[in-house]
């Protein structure tokens, strides 16, 4: 590509992460959403974190239509999906029918992230370039997280509902990744042929990965999906206010994100510990200290510790497998990612019936011990067998 058409390529393709951030404009009204339908607890669950539940499926059911349709083609059809889906969540209020939109776009996300991730790969074979460019792309994503979220705590002042009006910026998205996405040739079977015949499985280090990536999400999705729950129950502010730590964890995802380059370069194998590090000792200060001064340094310096994880996750995705199964390990990745999201708010509630608790912010002492513990799990385990955990 000519150098402003490479320019505009990676601008829409970073604008995609309106639909894999979409989450975040639900966020400042959760609190709101369980008021409104407090017999129905567990639909309202699905609600938060259904999506990323048919993220799982729709993630590895990309990973094989990318062998037959083009990866534009697939872009514009899920985008689409997302921007109807979006826009008109709420334009019957009915918990069933807000559920059922809502797997609109998770079935519309899985496609999107695991398509923008894959055309990156594509596009870029350098390790060092991937690395950075992937890294910028998951800062993008942040970015725009904290910018859609921060909106959309204004909109949850008003009313529950009105946070899907900041869904109409997809519009306009739709239209650029018509005009500057390139058309690419289906991969189809014989890319596999590419390797020689060697290397064909994805092998133990990909599968390893795979768990501490889990586990990795549950953890921090905790305070994600319940921000506007823990800012609730401490008295420490309204919805606004929970859009803006909603917002400053993305914030500091895409800093951390932004330096992913460099940190990968630097620390390798070593450059996921210092996130773990940070969700356990992030988690005890909001625990020990809730305060508005407190949440603000916690929920930023722990979206550092997600975009820092995120962006590795994926890169170690890409580059532990051989080239013909990048596409379908992206899918996997993806995958994974939305087990963990979607089990998060079910493990918090499930922690809070085993232990007796009325708070989430009860739970924290667990979910910090149980950070600090992966942290040392995955350094023993990368040094044992020398995987990319």
């Amino acid at each position: 590509m000519k150098k402003t058409t490479k320019i505009l390529f990676l601008i829409t393709l970073f604008l995609t992460n309106v639909c894999v951030m979409a989450d975040l404009v639900i966020v400042p009204a959760i609190a709101d959403l369980y008021e409104a339908f407090p017999n129905a607890v567990n639909v309202v669950n699905y609600i938060i974190s259904g999506p990323a539940l048919v993220m799982i499926f729709s993630s590895l059911l990309c990973g094989k239509a990318m062998k037959f349709f083009s990866k534009k083609t697939l872009l514009v059809a899920s985008f689409a999906l997302f921007t109807g889906a979006s826009i008109f969540g709420a334009f019957v209020v009915n918990i069933y029918y807000i559920a059922f939109m809502r797997t609109l776009v998770g079935l519309s996300m899985g496609f999107v992230n695991v398509l923008a991730i894959s055309i990156i790969a594509e596009e870029y074979d350098d390790e060092g370039a991937r690395s950075t460019i992937l890294g910028i792309f998951n800062a993008a994503m942040a970015g725009i997280g904290a910018i859609i979220g921060f909106i959309a705590g204004f909109f949850a002042t008003e009313s529950w509902q009105a946070v899907f009006k900041v869904y109409w910026i997809a519009l306009p998205i739709l239209a650029l990744i018509l005009f500057f996405i390139p058309k690419t040739p289906a991969e189809r079977e014989t890319a596999e042929a590419e390797d020689g015949g060697t290397k064909q499985t994805f092998g133990q280090e990909f599968w390893v990965m795979c768990l501490f990536f889990f586990l990795f999400n549950v953890l921090y999705m905790v305070i994600f999906y319940q921000v506007s729950v823990y800012v609730a129950e401490n008295g420490i502010g309204n919805q606004a206010f929970a859009g803006l730590l909603s917002s400053l964890g993305t914030v500091g995802s895409a800093l951390a994100c932004t330096a992913f380059g460099f940190t990968y370069k630097k620390l390798k194998k070593a450059a996921v510990l210092p996130s773990y590090l940070l969700l356990g000792t992030m988690y005890f200060l909001l625990y020990l200290s809730p305060g508005i001064v407190t949440g603000v340094i916690a929920c930023t310096l722990l979206g550092a510790a997600y975009g820092n994880g995120f962006s590795y996750y994926f890169m170690e995705g890409t580059i532990v497998v051989p080239d013909s199964k990048v596409s379908e390990a992206i899918g996997i990745v993806t995958a994974v990612n939305g087990v963990g999201m979607f089990l998060s708010t079910y493990v918090t509630t499930w922690l809070q019936k085993l232990l007796n608790l009325q708070t989430v912010t009860g739970i924290m002492p667990i979910v910090a011990v149980v950070s600090l513990v992966c942290g040392v799990g995955t350094f023993l385990v990368s040094k044992k067998y020398k995987v990319s955990v």
